[in-house]
């Protein structure tokens, strides 16, 4: 009877150990998708500053340049996340 008690708790142990690992796999791979996600979003919205100044290079360039800087520091955060 000891062997058994011992046993099922050496299997509760061991289920228990491959589930942190699989939460610890959905952690990686969420915080991967909401990157990209992010990077989405700010590239769309940098498309659409362009476009809003498409015909003033230069305004363009100072208004949207904040959008670059945010997509590199993404790319950046998604690099070290590989």
């Amino acid at each position: 009877m000891k062997n058994v008690v011992l046993m099922v708790g050496l299997v509760a142990f061991v289920v228990s150990l491959t589930g942190c690992h699989y939460y610890e796999e959905y952690r990686v791979l969420k915080s991967k998708a909401d990157i990209q996600d992010e990077h989405a979003e700010l590239l769309k919205a940098y498309r659409l500053c362009l476009a809003k100044y498409q015909d003033d290079p230069p305004k363009a360039k100072e208004i949207c340049g904040p959008y670059t800087q945010s997509l590199r520091e993404i790319e950046v955060k998604h690099q070290s996340n590989r």
